[in-house]
């Protein structure tokens, strides 16, 4: 602190003229609620009055005093601290320098805007919350806690066998998604190793978690420190905290476990997915219930139908809670079938089975995309057994919702929803 004082900043006049401005308004308090001035300064008043033809005592010494010392404290007490502000940020943060009151007045507005609460996992929340972020701090990202990754020795598989760790992969995407923290921080996290014997395969995200749950002793405690760590806006929430796994019963009756299984059900096992459930039977978290009671619009989705977006629907209290929500509901479909799991699959095949385990009449919308990409991009998906999710809007609106129709997906590589188009269609439905 001493070498603030230090002779050359430029400083010290802008912290003595704060003082001085201190000092006159301290003066001005004493000569209002202080004894009357002295018989000279009475004299003086009645000179004032008559030469400027007022009414004794109108004008008194002690009255135009006051004025100058409060006019002069509080003129002396903005322009010292604002300067001493403006040298704090110009040697502390340069790079913010003129931004401080764009940041504030951007940030006033990011509260303001509606609470938004969007369930699922993987890819396809991840983009829609990178999008969402940029247009609210009231976010809440209910993520699904049955993944075990595609195979068992990947990140997840192997941190929940070894360590007993609730999934960490899809929460890691949605920290990341909401992070603050910059681009390096986010690679830094999505990193995965590509060496050695025990690291190989993981992405540091997850361990990280792992650390933060051996260190908090929990891991909703863990994924609270990550918020702080990571300067999330908004909030990332397990919708359970049991230990779960994603069971299925098949058409032809066999009951297959683990998500990996389920994403290949089509083609591994030759049968549809009858029903979907948990192993064992798990609660909602209470953040996941009081999330959804505080929110404005329920976004389901965009994601895969049966690994990221139903299973929040299995967990006891979020189907209730979504029903009694007043908030507007929202699904988002998805752009590709998904190989294994909705192949041949429409629009209104992906809402009715969401129906089945939300409800009827609970949904208010389905967003659609219309938008086709290049020829070529359709041709690389079918390669690998995905299809263009059809819809008819008529046979949309037999669940009673309204059909909701523009242009979502990103015209790069892959073809997955774009970030900012989804969120502006979405923040459409809260005008």
């Amino acid at each position: 602190m001493n070498r603030l004082l230090l002779p050359g900043l430029r400083v010290k006049r802008w912290i003595l003229l704060t003082l001085i401005g201190l000092f006159f308004i301290a003066v001005f308090f004493v000569l209002t609620f202080g004894d009357e001035l002295l018989l000279l300064s009475n004299i003086v008043e009645i000179q004032l009055a008559k030469i400027f033809n007022l009414e004794p005592g109108a004008i008194t010494i002690k009255l135009i005093v006051e004025i100058i010392l409060f006019i002069a404290g509080i003129a002396f007490i903005v322009i010292g601290v604002r300067r001493t502000g403006s040298f704090l940020v110009d040697t502390l943060l340069p790079e913010k320098r003129g931004k401080i009151a764009h940041f504030l007045y951007k940030s006033s507005q990011l509260n303001k805007a509606p609470n938004i609460v969007a369930l699922g996992g993987g890819t396809g929340l991840y983009s829609l919350l990178s999008g969402l972020k940029k247009y609210t701090n009231n976010i809440a990202a209910i993520v699904t806690m049955s993944d075990m990754g595609s195979r068992t020795n990947t990140s997840t598989g192997r941190l929940r066998s070894d360590f007993g760790m609730l999934p960490p992969g899809d929460i890691r995407q949605c920290l990341v998604a909401l992070s603050d923290s910059g681009p390096m921080m986010s690679d830094v996290l999505q990193y995965r190793f590509k060496e050695g014997s025990g690291l190989k395969g993981h992405a540091f995200g997850n361990i990280l978690l792992t650390v933060l749950t051996k260190v908090t002793g929990s891991f909703d405690k863990a994924v609270a420190a990550a918020h702080h760590i990571l300067a999330i806006r908004g909030k990332v929430i397990p919708v359970t905290l049991d230990q779960v796994h994603l069971c299925a019963r098949l058409e032809n009756g066999k009951v297959i476990k683990r998500e990996h299984n389920v994403e290949e059900s089509k083609h591994k096992y030759n049968s549809e997915i009858k029903e979907l459930f948990l192993e064992p039977h798990a609660h909602a978290s209470k953040d996941a219930i009081q999330a959804i009671k505080e929110a404005d619009l329920i976004i389901l989705g965009p994601g895969s139908l049966y690994t990221s977006i139903i299973p929040n629907l299995l967990a006891e209290g979020i189907p209730e809670a979504i029903r009694a929500s007043k908030a507007k509901k929202l699904y988002i479909c998805n752009v590709m079938t998904q190989p294994g799991e909705t192949d041949g699959y429409t629009a209104s095949d992906h809402v009715e089975k969401i129906v089945r385990y939300l409800g009827d009449n609970v949904l208010d919308g389905v967003l659609v995309n219309t938008a086709k990409a290049p020829e070529q991009l359709y041709t690389r998906y079918k390669k690998e057994g995905a299809r263009r999710v059809k819809f008819d809007e008529h046979d949309l609106k037999r669940f009673n919702v309204s059909v909701i129709t523009t242009d979502l997906i990103t015209m790069k590589d892959l073809l997955r929803h774009d970030p900012e188009k989804l969120a502006r269609a979405v923040l459409r439905l809260c005008e």
